[in-house]
């Protein structure tokens, strides 16, 4: 009989969330086709998005920490359940958590302790658990590292998706055959061809992030907004079309909005509801400059020349995977040094030679996303 099987924590709240999700359902059905895909029918997930990807609906709606939906929804006779797409959690055999980026000190208690709650009544219940490519910790907070070591005891796979995160995990809960390093896996995923923008044609996307403003450290946050202004002036006189694109979240509309009330001649702003369009937005550009991680993911695995900024361990790591490091930069730099980071971006030669060091490590990158789907399905038994 064929699994059920529950992708947890991935969903539409932003791209990245949606691209971790779009790749899970590909890679499951490609190797369990007959598997029942589920996820938590919540404002992660409205009906509209999920319904014409042919996921099932998990009832669920939690309050002060009681799930007063499901229970009821498991009194409803099964064939009626079946016939309006439900799932009751008694129903799911195997759990993939597609978190990305939610255990750590920088997002609380709360969804670890969660996490170890709902991981103790899984393996209570038999089910199966594993973590999908993610960043972790760090955990200096106690109870943030008790509830990770209870989570990681239910646990059949953990993988984390590069080694700071995977030295905060085993530091927190103990080194683990269970516990494994992996890169993140949407890398993967075919960008959706768009004739939007022209290859070639000197277009350069800026990917802002409102998480610059309120996760980074109280200098880069007051100097990211001129870094990115001034980042615009240098690529504008290098005779580049620089453009936004809103990669997730409202706030980033809105931060580009302001943005463009400082740059003189304002850039076009592109938000493209659908991930994988993004992809191939990003594909047809010559250059990407960015905060947000599964945007800088996009470019890296295409062969993209990219500069990036980041508010946590995970964009150094991202850097290190794609053997760039260089390409990662702080945000409170002068002028002088924002145009020596730029200058390989700014010229002909300068992208090729990138792009084409890029396409090394994105080959190897892909296997290793390849081998750790290998590794899953040897523990769901497929």
């Amino acid at each position: 009989m064929s699994p059920t099987i529950e992708i947890r924590k991935a969903g539409f709240t932003n791209k990245g969330a949606a691209m971790m999700l779009l790749a899970a359902i590909q890679e499951v059905r490609r190797r369990l086709p007959g598997a029942r895909l589920v996820v938590a029918a919540n404002y992660t997930t409205p009906f509209e998005l999920r319904a014409p990807l042919g996921l099932w609906h998990r009832a669920e709606l939690v309050k002060r920490g009681v799930d007063v939906l499901g229970p009821l929804v498991e009194r409803v006779p099964a064939k009626l359940r079946e016939r309006y797409g439900f799932v009751t959690e008694a129903e799911v055999d195997i759990i993939l958590d597609a978190a990305g980026f939610a255990y750590s000190d920088q997002w609380g208690l709360g969804p670890a302790q969660d996490f170890a709650k709902r991981a103790e009544k899984w393996k209570r219940a038999g089910k199966k658990l594993i973590l999908l490519p993610q960043a972790f910790g760090p955990f200096e907070t106690p109870g943030i590292k008790e509830a990770m070591r209870r989570a990681a005891d239910c646990a059949d796979l953990i993988f984390a998706r590069e080694q700071s995160s995977y030295d905060f995990l085993t530091g927190a809960v103990g080194a683990r055959d269970t516990i494994r390093l992996a890169p993140d896996f949407t890398n993967v995923l075919r960008a959706v061809p768009t004739d939007r923008i022209a290859k070639g044609s000197g277009m350069v996307a800026i990917v802002p992030n409102a998480r610059m403003l309120d996760k980074a450290g109280d200098k880069e946050q007051g100097a990211y907004p001129a870094f990115l202004v001034q980042v615009i002036r240098i690529v504008r006189e290098a005779g580049l079309t620089p453009f936004f694109l809103v990669h997730e979240t409202m706030e980033d509309g809105a931060l580009a909005r302001r943005l463009n009330d400082q740059v003189g001649a304002p850039l076009e702003i592109i938000e493209a509801d659908d991930p994988l369009v993004a992809k191939g937005l990003i594909a047809q550009c010559d250059a990407l400059i960015g905060s947000r991680f599964h945007a800088l993911v996009s470019a890296l695995s295409q062969s993209v020349p990219t500069i990036g900024t980041g508010w946590s361990h995970k964009y150094q790591e991202l850097f290190r995977d794609y053997a760039y490091a260089e390409g990662l930069t702080r945000v409170d730099l002068d002028e002088a040094q924002i145009r020596a980071v730029l200058q390989p971006l700014l010229s002909i030669e300068g992208r090729q030679a990138i792009s084409e060091r890029l396409a090394v490590a994105a080959a190897q990158l892909k296997e290793d996303v390849s081998g750790m789907w290998d590794q899953v399905f040897r523990v769901i038994g497929a």
